[in-house]
């Protein structure tokens, strides 16, 4: 019991860590430095950053007011769930570092991509690179892992093409962000649990194009287009999450 409120402590103090990473990857293209808030720029002090507590003493906003986004402590806790689930399932081997690793570029570029439409290609790319080589330093199969990327790649490559023909203007549903984060995925959990590990994202994702459908029959407002990476990047958490990778 106590390794694992370590662990779940860990995976919130991680979260943390990926919110200033969401933050300032799009923002000032760096890592260093104090994090600041997202919304009055000024530094935080250290209760801020205590992860979904700071975000519940500020009542979700900022000292000048505005609110700070939801995703934010959504980042921590799904860190923190994702981490303990992992230390459940596999232990506190190599398996566990992988996966952390793999669940933890799937947080930063899901929520890149709902804030901001955009998947950054050296974040994914190298981390392909990374998980292709850690893949083999815990027991993965290089010809699965491979494949993955490969056979996940030609996938949303099709994709993509199609979307482009289908919605030639800017509300394509697809874009080469979402073709580099399948790469990244594939080659993360091989070829062999390529498609489980899709399903539960495309799900979300098709529930969310159904209600977006519906609302704009029933005449509310509704967005341009849905951040499918962002979707997928959570199906792929929740299968590892469920012990999908065993």
């Amino acid at each position: 019991m106590l390794t694992a409120a370590l662990v779940l402590i860990a995976g919130l103090l991680l979260g943390t860590l990926l919110n200033v990473l969401i933050v300032r990857i799009p923002r000032e293209g760096r890592m260093l430095g104090w994090p600041r808030c997202t919304r009055s720029g000024a530094p935080l002090v250290w209760w801020q950053m205590l992860p979904l507590a700071g975000w519940i003493i500020q009542r979700g906003h900022s000292a000048n007011g505005k609110p700070i986004h939801w995703l934010y402590p959504l980042v921590e806790l799904i860190s923190g769930v994702a981490l303990l689930r992992i230390y459940q399932i596999y232990g506190l081997g190599s398996a566990f570092f992988y996966l952390t690793f793999v669940c933890a570029v799937l947080i930063v570029t899901g929520a890149i991509d709902w804030l901001h439409r955009w998947i950054y290609t050296f974040v994914i790319l190298g981390a392909t690179l990374i998980a292709l080589v850690a893949g083999l330093l815990v027991g993965m199969n290089w010809i699965n892992t491979t494949l993955g990327a490969l056979a996940a790649g030609i996938i949303f490559a099709l994709l993509y093409g199609l979307a482009r023909l289908l919605f030639p203007g800017h509300a394509a549903p697809f874009g080469m962000g979402d073709v580099y984060l399948a790469i990244f995925i594939g080659a993360s959990v091989g070829v062999i649990n390529l498609m489980p590990a899709l399903f539960y994202g495309m799900l979300m994702a098709g529930v969310a194009a159904a209600g977006i459908i519906v609302a704009r029959r029933a005449g509310r407002p509704t967005p341009d287009y849905i951040s499918y990476g962002s979707y997928l990047c959570l199906g792929v958490i929740v299968f590892i999450a469920l012990g999908g990778m065993g």
